[in-house]
């Protein structure tokens, strides 16, 4: 990530793969859009971007929606797909995206160079409806960022599970604020702190549908005395 680097990426299944070393000019990050009209023009000349790192791709509806198959078919032709993900799924509030980038980024990512991609996408929270029981902070707008790496050689489950625990404690210490998109917690404070504000519209709603925890017990979100203790409410 940082601007000295070897940089390796595959745009599509159908393109090919590209390769940049040397000197770069800071961080460099591929840009997705997709659209229904033919505006791309318009919309580049806003942007700017290394000459000749453009691509482009006509395909059907079907064909975008089908679009992960395509990248699944690429990553098992080399091998990297039926292999560990120790994925990490972040919602980052937008006033705390620059400390997440010097201090994840360029901090506890700093020289890694892991098999993988790392997706942000910013999000306007208004488009979210408050009933829904995901969590993502009080800014209007904030980031979905995918950690998306692969363990494909000895020890790397081992090494990039550490890393994750790195980016979670920063995020903890610095108070980001960041919000782990389909966590795991195993005590009952860590969901309370996860769910924050809406930790007793969830509770009313187990106690309401669900009193005797047959649903996503896997998760440990409620213990049989505190599933009692709902009911009896």
């Amino acid at each position: 990530m940082a601007g000295r680097c070897l940089i390796a990426f595959l745009i599509t299944a159908s393109c090919l793969s590209v390769s940049v070393s040397g000197q770069l000019p800071g961080d460099l990050f591929a840009l997705g859009v997709a659209s229904r009209l033919r505006k791309l023009g318009s919309i580049l000349e806003q942007l700017t971007f290394e000459e000749g790192f453009v691509f482009t791709k006509d395909v059907t509806y079907v064909q975008f929606l089908d679009r992960v198959m395509e990248e699944e078919r690429a990553l098992r032709s080399i091998g990297t797909w039926d292999v560990p993900h120790p994925w990490l799924n972040l919602f980052v509030p937008r006033s705390r995206i620059l400390d997440f980038d010097s201090g994840v980024l360029k901090g506890v990512f700093a020289g890694a160079n892991p098999i993988g991609v790392i997706l942000m996408y910013p999000m306007n929270r208004n488009m979210w409806d408050e009933r829904m029981m995901a969590v993502a902070g009080n800014d209007d707008v904030f980031y979905v960022i995918g950690l998306l790496r692969s363990a494909v050689a000895l020890g790397d489950v081992e090494h990039l599970e550490r890393e994750n625990e790195a980016v979670l404690a920063f995020c903890h210490n610095e108070g980001i604020g960041c919000k782990q998109y389909l966590p795991h917690y195993l005590s009952l404070d860590g969901w309370q702190h996860h769910f924050g504000a809406k930790w007793s519209r969830v509770t009313e709603l187990k106690a309401m549908y669900d009193p005797h925890g047959i649903l996503s017990s896997g998760q440990r979100i409620f213990s049989s005395s505190v599933l009692v203790a709902l009911v009896a409410m």
